[in-house]
């Protein structure tokens, strides 16, 4: 069974599973703490460039996550592992997780079909 997610186009569309959209975000983060490494130790021009990519980074990881926390359940084990996902970004502070991802999570997990 795929899983369905409607876009804010309203046009529904296909989408990963939802352990794929936890990988991707995963290694959105993954390339937000390389490039902030590189952006801290720069200079000049370089700052500035590694600033710009930073910065594409960090919307397209908040976009990631933004799918990833919407993304509907199709299971209890699914519904797990968002949650242990979403706690770990927390417990961690990998990334800042605004109020509407948490609501846009908590929502993914009352459409479960049982």
């Amino acid at each position: 069974m795929s899983i369905r997610l409607v876009c804010s186009t309203g046009v529904m569309e296909a989408a990963e599973g939802v352990a794929k959209l936890i990988a991707e975000h995963r290694q959105r983060v993954a390339a937000l703490q390389r490039i902030g490494k590189l952006w801290m130790r720069a200079e000049g021009p370089d700052a500035i460039m590694l600033g710009q990519r930073l910065d594409a980074i960090m919307a397209e990881e908040a976009a990631v996550r933004r799918r990833a926390a919407i993304a509907p359940v199709a299971t209890i084990e699914e519904m797990k592992m968002k949650a242990a996902y979403f706690q770990r970004l927390t417990a961690h502070g990998w990334c800042e997780i605004d109020v509407d991802d948490l609501r846009a999570l908590l929502g993914s997990f009352t459409k479960l079909q049982s």
